[in-house]
């Protein structure tokens, strides 16, 4: 825990991609993206695809950089591969600087 204090938690809904970036030991939010934003969901033609999922990386990357939060750690739930979109949101925040440990 002491190495590792700043946890990524995505979450998949039918309608919506929601990202948070949270200081394990306090539980407070750094960083929240979702395409539920107003300003997502007006410009985006599909709130699910993966050219959203590419924009939420992006917005969980810069806001995180915003706060100073250089490193974060993801991990997977039991029987959860990293495909798909999940991948595709980890490798656009590992693009945009943001160091997995």
């Amino acid at each position: 825990m002491y190495m590792r204090p700043f946890l990524l938690n995505v979450f998949f809904s039918k309608k919506f991609i929601h990202a948070k970036v949270m200081h394990r030991g306090t539980s407070k939010v750094i960083s929240v993206a979702t395409t539920n934003a107003k300003d997502l969901r007006n410009n985006l033609t599909s709130l699910t695809d993966h050219n959203a999922c590419r924009i939420i990386g992006k917005l969980i990357a810069e806001r995180s950089k915003e706060a100073d939060v250089y490193a974060m750690s993801y991990e997977p739930r039991k029987g959860e591969r990293i495909e798909g979109k999940l991948g595709i949101v980890l490798d656009t925040i590992k693009e945009n600087g943001i160091i997995f440990v």
